[in-house]
């Protein structure tokens, strides 16, 4: 459908996206971008891409955040649209620490799959560990391929949070411009 994301993702990315992320250190002062996944595309006024990235601030105190960016491959162009922030990261006691991979360590696909116990309603695999931040036992923040188990799903790709402790379960569609929850909270002690 015109406008929807159709949601490829992968650490391969399409050239024109890839030369335009090496890019971004050019023409952005104060900030270096690391991808960590190429999300997917969206036909609109040429093709939107969409691509999960590190984002360090180089100016003052160095800061690690996690970022969508999305670039515009229109002809032979291909240009940055915007940058927008899905996980602000902090060195402050309870803040987020910013630890992006998509080598998952096996303790934390652990706790992953202790917290969505008891989750209906898709299918949700993490593909990256964004980060991490001690609260109330320990809340890792993923990115994931979501799929609603209905009859035609239409794949998305969530911001997860799941806590090791509490058992909270958290879906925020990533590439939505509203940052919509995909889904509520799944307790353990529904169970």
């Amino acid at each position: 459908m015109l406008g929807s994301w159709d949601i490829k993702i992968s650490k391969n990315m399409p050239e024109k996206v890839a030369t335009a992320v090496g890019k971004l250190a050019d023409t952005l002062i104060g900030a270096e971008y690391t991808p960590i996944l190429y999300l997917g595309s969206q036909v609109v006024n040429g093709t939107n891409h969409a691509v999960l990235a590190e984002q360090l601030i180089t100016t003052g105190k160095d800061t690690k955040n996690v970022v969508v960016i999305i670039f515009n491959e229109k002809g032979m162009d291909c240009t940055l649209v915007n940058i927008e922030r899905v996980v602000l990261g902090g060195g402050e006691l309870g803040g987020v620490a910013i630890n992006t991979t998509t080598d998952i360590p096996e303790d934390v696909k652990a706790a992953f799959e202790t917290a969505k116990e008891g989750f209906v309603g898709a299918n949700v695999e993490p593909v990256a560990l964004l980060g991490t931040q001690v609260t109330k036992g320990t809340d890792y923040i993923f990115a994931a391929k979501v799929t609603p188990v209905v009859k035609e799903p239409s794949v998305k790709v969530g911001l997860v949070i799941a806590n090791d402790m509490t058992g909270k379960f958290s879906i925020t569609d990533l590439l939505s411009s509203k940052q919509e929850v995909l889904c509520g909270y799944a307790f353990t002690w529904l169970k």
